[in-house]
């Protein structure tokens, strides 16, 4: 395995001030209530974590732990411990591979701000199975192709309430992936979706003292705390909107910054008193997660990092502690194919992940597929659009729209698949080996951590390439890695 770092200041993390935060960190570190840079100088955020009170999780999270794979001796101390905290949403086969680079950026800083500050610091990971979109999660990419889950859940289900059995999914991605492959193993199939996510994470980083948490474990522990946050909106509101130089992510509410979480889930309106069954909208996410846990450094992608600069008002508001943010590791893994077809089109590695390499003979790309694949990418962003919340749907019309805008996106880049092809079979170019080089380093016109998996090059080069990336990302080292597997 050879490792190359690529500067921030050559990508697009998505947006001007996580760019700023990773490449220029001091024209927008007062957004935040610590510098993230240095590990050493975080002794007086431990003594305020310290002085915090919170409602002992230690057993309920040891018994959690021993059900799910995750270290359930360390989940028993964690109220003596300080941690680093990161989490995402519930994904298929691992989730998308920035999951599992989070969580490696979790483990890693833990044991340095462990080793820095002389006592145990646990690196704890969050799974947000209450969330509703199960579009998001039911899907897995690998080769060009989209793998599902095919079936009819009903609009709001929350992930952790949607039973059903992955075999059929599963037998579809074993005939393009390695169907004996160690790998498999990591990935054993249970009825429940989020349960199968949380205890493959804890498969692949078992014995790194990971403690796994879902929000349902803190409904009882917290519900004072949520209580607090259902009588602050308006103040909450006010702190939200604060100019912060940036286009903001966040905005206020039309309800309360909690949810329903029952059988469908739904916003509660201000006011509305809260349910057995409450949950977090990603304002409460973060405050109910730094309310209960110690935690020195939040790991946060770019969509993230944009989104807490608006939050240290909302925390002081509240009297909680905002731990740092620090920036996860990014990484792009290379194989040798997309290596040997790059340099013989004389590509540029760099140029390519930065999505700036293009055709050699470029005037002899289609004109029309390049229209297509252009408005592909615009169906593509609209997801995104959706889920980072500058675009909201009408009531009952995200189910629809997923599935369409889902369909345009991929019998538009069909399309002008075939059409590229059908160009460089007359002319000679060779398309098909870009094609190929864009597949596995720039798959759907993005970072590769965003589309596929770690697991199949886990079933190509082995479980211990996991072990590997972890021990090889510096957490301090900002930038993206370059991974020749």
């Amino acid at each position: 395995m050879d490792i190359a770092t690529l500067p921030y200041s050559r990508l697009d993390p998505g947006n001007a001030l996580a760019r700023d935060y990773c490449v220029d960190p001091e024209r927008v570190l007062g957004l935040f209530a610590w510098d993230y840079r240095d590990p050493a100088a975080f002794a007086p955020l431990a003594k305020i974590q310290d002085a915090y009170e919170r409602p002992q999780l230690g057993p309920m999270l040891a018994e959690y732990n021993r059900g799910v794979g995750g270290d359930a001796e360390r989940a028993a101390k964690i109220d003596e411990s300080l941690c680093v905290i990161s989490g995402q949403q519930v994904g298929l086969l691992l989730g998308p591979a920035y999951t599992t680079y989070k969580l490696f950026t979790v483990i890693n800083a833990a044991r340095r701000l462990e080793r820095e500050l002389g006592r145990p610091v646990t690196p704890v990971f969050w799974v947000e199975s209450e969330d509703h979109d199960w579009a998001e999660v039911d899907r897995f990419f690998w080769g060009g192709r989209r793998y599902r889950i095919e079936s009819d859940v009903p609009v709001g289900t929350p992930v952790c309430e949607i039973d059903l059995d992955p075999s059929a999914f599963l037998d579809s991605v074993r005939e393009v992936l390695p169907p004996d492959g160690e790998a498999w193993s990591l990935v054993e199939p249970e009825s429940n979706i989020a349960r199968w996510h949380v205890r493959n994470l804890a498969r692949l980083v078992a014995g790194h003292g990971v403690v796994f948490m879902e929000p349902r474990l803190l409904r009882e522990p917290m519900r004072p705390f949520a209580e607090r946050i259902a009588a602050s909106a308006e103040q909450i509101d006010a702190q939200l909107m604060s100019d912060t130089g940036y286009e903001r992510a966040l905005s206020a509410p039309d309800g309360a910054y909690l949810f329903d979480a029952g059988e469908s889930r739904r916003r509660l309106s201000r006011g509305e008193d809260l349910p057995a069954a409450w949950s977090t909208d990603v304002v409460s996410r973060v405050l109910v997660q730094n309310a209960a846990f110690p935690a020195l450094m939040a790991v946060c992608g770019p969509s993230e990092i944009r989104y807490w600069s608006q939050l240290r008002g909302v925390h002081e508001l509240l009297g909680v502690p905002m731990p740092a943010v620090l920036p996860r590791d990014a990484a792009t893994l290379i194989d040798k194919g997309a290596a040997r077809d790059a340099a013989k089109l004389g590509l540029d590695l760099d140029a390519v992940v930065c999505g700036e390499a293009q055709l050699p003979d470029a005037e002899q790309s289609d004109p029309v597929a390049a229209r297509l694949r252009s408005l592909a990418t615009e169906a593509a962003q609209l997801f995104g659009a959706v889920d980072d919340g500058s675009l909201d749907l009408p009531p009952n019309t995200e189910k629809n729209f997923r599935r369409t805008v889902g369909r345009l996106e991929g019998d538009l880049g069909k399309l002008a698949h075939r059409l590229e092809d059908a160009r460089a079979e007359a002319d000679g170019a060779g398309r098909k080996r870009f094609d190929r080089v864009l597949e596995a380093l720039r798959p759907r016109g993005g970072p590769q951590e965003r589309t596929y998996s770690l697991f199949p090059y886990l079933l190509f080069h082995g479980p211990e390439l996991a072990t590997e990336l972890m021990e090889a990302f510096d957490p301090f080292e900002i930038g993206h890695y370059l991974v020749r597997v």
